[in-house]
């Protein structure tokens, strides 16, 4: 079916439907996942839609749930989404969308053309300068990280322990760690867990983590308490399968690569799955598996987590992009959390420390507060299964989401020259939470 035909089908399934249809909801899911599908954003924008105050928590659910489109930022007055050529007033139109919104809603675009900045992207990762000195000079492909934390543990043999493999992803790559402390050390230690690349295209996250792992390093010898008295363990690419196909086929891909269509993985950990934030379409970016922890990326990575060396864990982070927010639980309800007044403190803590190192805005607020996630790996890590696990404590469970910010158009295809500034202004916040928690724990 011609372009032209499949947006005349849509506009007619979408102005006729409501939320409880769903045969007729599924069906203009997938045209919609069928229209965005593919490696070519030549005829694809990003665009942002403005609502009156109050409606924005139920429309993210309506595009991200029922219309199977891609959202790439909430705040609390827009969202941004991408979206096909010629679809924008189709949306508009849509039954479900007119009633909660009524009426008073209005779509602009950021960019006319992803693919001008995916081709801009391509032709400089294919120049010269990526083989710079420097490696946070530029982005790099998951053998070459690999590569780059192997050599790491070589020039740092009292530092560095790299683990060549926690699991296996689906297309069979190696997930692997590195646990960072000072071994001559002995004794009990604090312990931190880092991750990123959960989503493949945001790869701000994966340099961030890179980042910092070089900084725990290099700043060993000036202050040696940190690596003495604290053990990070460090996932650098959760999702290595996906995170190739960004660089080889697809750059916008989120998922990992499940037959037919890829499982959003921050959809897939045993906790709450399935309960609201996420879609039961394989086509859909956030779909979440057929059952919790599906994925031999979840599984790998959750077994590692609760493996016995890891009963001292206080904190983690999970690293994505963008929108500049600082995450904390919960994601499915809207009830506090135990500990709410201390990872208030800490997040708005992380928040402000980065303010004063760079004068980036990022907000503090609980996951729910920008709209519901269920089945993620934060609230996972503080979840009873975790509880439970740790016995005597709980943990600082966070999710930043790093630059840009949400009046940014290059979205995900964020410029090599922010990875410096971005781990910069992480790395001075990590500082100061790893000081907070340490004199804070979080009592069962």
């Amino acid at each position: 079916m011609k372009l032209r035909g499949l947006v005349l089908l849509l506009g007619c399934l979408l102005s006729t439907s409501t939320v409880h249809a769903a045969p007729t909801r599924r069906q203009s899911n997938d045209t919609i996942a069928t229209l965005l599908a593919g490696s070519d954003y030549t005829n694809q924008k990003l665009v942002r839609l403005q609502a009156a105050p109050g409606t924005l928590s139920k429309i993210h659910r309506i595009l991200e749930e029922d219309l199977s489109l891609d959202v790439w930022d909430t705040q609390k007055d827009h969202i941004d989404f991408r979206i096909l050529t010629g679809l924008e007033s189709v949306v508009l139109n849509t039954a479900s969308l007119k009633n909660v919104a009524g009426g008073k809603v209005s779509i602009t675009v950021l960019e006319d053309n992803l693919q001008k900045l995916v081709d801009e992207e391509k032709a400089r990762l294919n120049g010269p300068q990526v083989q710079a000195a420097d490696w946070f000079a530029d982005y790099h492909r998951y053998a070459d990280i690999r590569t780059w934390y192997q050599t790491l543990s070589t020039q740092y043999p009292d530092l560095v322990t790299f683990v060549p493999s926690i699991g296996k992803s689906v297309e069979g790559r190696d997930i692997f760690a590195v646990r960072i402390t000072n071994k001559a050390s002995t004794g009990a230690k604090k312990q931190y867990w880092f991750q990123g690349l959960q989503h493949a295209r945001e790869w701000i996250g994966g340099a961030t983590v890179q980042y910092v792992s070089q900084q725990l390093l290099v700043e060993h010898a000036a202050t040696p308490g940190r690596l003495n008295g604290a053990e990070f363990i460090i996932v650098p690419v959760v999702n290595p399968d996906g995170y190739e196909y960004t660089w080889t086929s697809s750059r916008l891909w989120r998922k990992n690569r499940a037959s037919p269509s890829g499982v959003d993985l921050n959809r897939n950990w045993d906790d709450h799955w399935g309960q609201g934030g996420s879609s039961s379409s394989p086509s859909s970016d956030t779909y979440r598996g057929p059952y919790a922890a599906s994925e031999p990326e979840v599984q790998a990575l959750a077994k590692y987590f609760l493996s016995p060396s890891n009963k001292n864990l206080i904190g983690a982070i999970d690293f994505h992009s963008y929108s500049q927010l600082v995450l904390r639980p919960y994601g499915w309800t809207e009830t506090n959390a135990p500990d709410e007044r201390l990872n208030k403190l800490a997040g708005d803590g992380i928040r402000d420390q980065i303010r004063s190192t760079s004068g980036k805005g990022y907000t503090s607020e609980k996951s729910i507060e920008l709209y519901v996630t269920t089945g993620s790996a934060q609230d996972f890590w503080y979840s009873t299964k975790v509880n439970t696990f740790l016995s005597d404590h709980r943990l600082y469970s966070f999710t930043i989401e790093l630059r840009p910010s949400g009046s940014a158009s290059q979205g995900f295809i964020l410029p090599p020259a922010e990875i410096k500034p971005t781990g910069q202004e992480v790395w001075a916040a990590l500082k100061w939470w790893i000081g907070f928690t340490q004199a804070n724990p979080l009592k069962a």
